[in-house]
């Protein structure tokens, strides 16, 4: 937990430090960049991987890359107000509950931020990706697994091209029945980061 902490410090650091003066924050979410967002955010998830007999809690901090790319240059929607973006995550999640254990992998999905005022942009999110677990549980009996996510949360922009951002996000992982048992790990999220937008 406190590494992972350390690592969100480190990187929020050097964000800041690189980020330079734009133009208005509208004219940096509308611009034709190709990579519009590059950022991390760290979090906590919990889930219940046991048996209405048993239960047992499962959870784990993120550590994960963002990296949004702009689809309105590609689909030229320009009328459109804010960014959809085509999300690319790889993480690396400590798993602390119910061992020591750690997830790793990447998600692909699609996300909308739209302005709320100069400053704040909500956002809606939704993906899939694959993702290994260390930890082997009752409920899911592989440790390659698919990830299903969605979400929403806001931005705050603190400069023209750097934003805070805070969420929630539901995921659910299973190994699609390929592997008994696959009773899925339906996890409960808070995350949080800081992003570079282009």
């Amino acid at each position: 937990m406190l590494r992972g902490l350390k690592v969100f410090v480190v990187l929020s650091v050097v964000l800041i430090a690189s980020s330079n003066a734009m133009a208005e924050t509208a004219d940096t979410i509308n611009s034709d960049a190709t990579l519009k967002e590059a950022g991390f955010y760290s979090g906590w998830g919990t889930a219940d991987v046991g048996y209405d007999d048993a239960p047992k809690d499962y959870d784990n901090v993120y550590i994960a890359g963002r990296f949004g790319f702009n689809l309105k240059k590609w689909l030229k929607w320009n009328s459109m107000k804010g960014a959809l973006l085509f999300m690319v995550e790889p993480f690396v999640n400590p798993v602390v509950k119910p061992s020591s254990e750690y997830e790793a992998g990447c998600s692909l999905g699609l996300k909308y931020m739209f302005p709320l005022g100069d400053k704040l942009y909500p956002y809606i999110e939704g993906g899939t990706g694959g993702i290994y677990i260390s930890e082997k549980t009752r409920k899911q009996g592989s440790h390659a697994n698919f990830v299903d996510h969605g979400g929403a949360g806001l931005y705050y922009f603190i400069k023209d091209n750097l934003a805070l951002n805070v969420g929630y996000r539901y995921r659910h992982i299973s190994n699609l029945s390929i592997k008994k048992p696959n009773g899925g790990i339906d996890t409960n999220s808070v995350i949080g980061g800081i992003s570079l937008f282009y």
